[in-house]
């Protein structure tokens, strides 16, 4: 029940972001440089190392993983470029119109991170109370951003606020489910190994080819360069830390 109690915490964690990001959508061009960081470094401090770990312990070739951190990216790519994106020709002019389902694609994913954060917490647990302890602490840390990111991401594709919210919501009880899911059932290490990456590969996607870009329009040079490494500077303290 200890992963379970801290889970909760994490869903607080993440509801907080998510209004906080809410708040400061009057500055969005600011938060989505913040966002950026924060989901490229996510991959190059978290994600990747642990997946790298967990393939040598269950041996899978290095190379195997970056294939899937590929797999990831271009999955995102795909849906964003060719599902989400709508091009619309009037008058001998053309212009991309980006639909606001491409919001709920990059949420969907950050939601399914959230419950596999849950998950780690209980497997954890499952260990012992310190490695638990440890990696609750983690992911409440950064569950924190999962909220800001959630909720931008999803005004970014030109979502409503209570859509917005909405997702935020099931962000949120993500790692809930996910620790509770511990008591039932525990997935094989290679799963972890492979699973992890392919999330990289889509949050490498969301920071540098959609956020970024979008950020560097909207902000001043040295603004959109404060905010971008302040997020990467969160994300490497957090897990320096813990």
């Amino acid at each position: 029940m200890d992963a379970v109690i801290f889970s909760v915490v994490a869903f607080f964690s993440t509801l907080m972001g998510g209004l906080a990001a809410a708040r400061l959508r009057a500055r969005f061009g600011v938060l989505a440089s913040f966002v950026a960081g924060v989901l490229i470094a996510v991959p190059l401090f978290d994600l990747l190392p642990e997946a790298l770990t967990l393939g040598t312990q269950a041996n899978i070739p290095p190379r195997h993983i970056m294939y899937v951190v590929a797999a990831g990216f271009l999955f995102l790519f795909t849906l964003d470029r060719y599902i989400s994106v709508h091009r619309i020709c009037e008058g001998g002019q053309c212009r991309n119109v980006r639909h606001p389902q491409a919001g709920w694609f990059g949420a969907s994913e950050l939601s399914i991170h959230s419950f596999m954060d849950g998950f780690a917490i209980g497997l954890g647990f499952q260990v012992d109370v310190r490695a638990g302890l440890i990696v609750a602490l983690a992911v409440i840390a950064h569950d924190f951003s999962d909220g800001i990111n959630t909720v931008t991401i999803m005004l970014d594709a030109g979502n409503s606020l209570r859509s917005s919210l909405r997702m935020l919501i099931v962000d949120a009880v993500a790692p809930v489910l996910g620790a509770v899911s511990t008591l039932f059932v525990t997935p094989p290490q290679w799963y972890l190994a492979y699973l992890l990456p392919f999330f990289a590969g889509g949050f490498l996607y969301l920071g540098a080819s959609d956020l970024l870009p979008e950020a560097h329009e909207q902000n001043p040079p040295l603004v959109s360069l404060v905010s971008t490494l302040a997020g990467f500077a969160l994300i490497f303290a957090v897990v320096q830390v813990v």
